[in-house]
């Protein structure tokens, strides 16, 4: 799977989620409470990598690039935002699945280099 294909299922999956869950009114509490910060790190990665290569010409993001922008996140969302508002909830686990979500974008990437499905340039 190539980081263009990550971002697209990422994102349609997100959607659907958001759908079941604010349309339909289907709760499935794992994936209420986790889904959301796994899609976002390769939703949000794509879109930097995207806007680099598209305004500035540039390589796509390198592996200390991505853990910044996830570090940074992390930080925000799990302890920023919380302090600033009581309406947000520090969830320690949710910076586990932005982790996992910028690993699973980083394997996105290196597994499109290894089996040659580069045309993305990442």
């Amino acid at each position: 799977m190539t980081k263009r294909q990550l971002f697209w299922v990422s994102l349609l999956l997100f959607a659907v989620h958001q759908l079941l869950q604010k349309g339909f009114g289907i709760h499935l509490p794992f994936l209420h409470a986790y889904l959301d910060p796994f899609l976002a790190m390769p939703i949000i990665l794509g879109v930097f990598d995207w806007e680099r290569r598209w305004r500035y010409g540039a390589d796509p993001l390198r592996i200390w690039e991505v853990g910044v922008v996830t570090l940074v996140f992390s930080i925000l969302f799990e302890w920023g935002f919380p302090r600033w508002d009581a309406r947000f909830t520090a969830d320690w686990y949710d910076v586990l699945a932005y982790g996992l979500g910028a690993v699973f974008y980083v394997w996105a990437g290196v597994s499109s280099k290894v089996t040659g499905n580069n045309r993305e340039k990442g």
